[in-house]
């Protein structure tokens, strides 16, 4: 175990209230099972991802979408039980993988997703599109400083929501 994976469990005890509502599982999501490199400059700031250049470097274990689901329920976690259910995806690069996974994605009512597709050469119009083929409702606005400067083709938030009239 990791400092990062001792201080998330610590910060769990910390928190009674919470413990029974976390699931910590330490896992890449990724296009792929199996294990990823990871890159980041330093100093650390949480910033890492297969697609982007660093200095540091290392390996971790990576799943799919679909298969972080199914180890869930495994788990005893019961997916159709929770009134909303929504997906938060801040993946450096791997959100084009991601929306390749059409039934995993359908489960979710709400999909927020920070791109980053000038790690990829990719804009959010692809992601927007394909979400839209699932019959969501999508807006992209830019969240910091570094979005407006790259431009939100290339970097923002797409939020999608699915059932409502309007994306709030």
């Amino acid at each position: 175990m990791n400092g990062r994976e001792e201080s998330a469990l610590r910060n769990l005890e910390l928190n009674p209230d919470l413990k029974s509502r976390i699931l910590p599982i330490n896992a890449a999501v990724s296009g792929e099972d199996g294990f990823v490199e990871l890159s980041r400059e330093p100093p650390v700031d949480g910033t890492a991802s297969i697609y982007g250049p660093g200095r540091l470097k290392f390996k971790v274990r990576s799943v799919r979408l679909s298969t972080l689901l199914k180890e869930i329920e495994r788990m005893g976690v019961d997916l159709d039980g929770f009134k909303v259910r929504a997906l938060k995806m801040d993946c450096k690069g791997c959100e084009y993988d991601v929306i390749e996974e059409v039934d995993a994605l359908k489960l979710f009512d709400v999909i927020k997703i920070e791109y980053s597709g000038y790690l990829r050469s990719r804009t959010y119009c692809e992601l927007k599109e394909a979400l839209e083929r699932l019959g969501y409702r999508c807006r992209v606005w830019a969240h910091n400083e570094e979005a407006l400067r790259i431009g939100l083709d290339k970097h923002g938030v797409l939020t999608c929501t699915r059932g409502c009239e309007a994306v709030r």
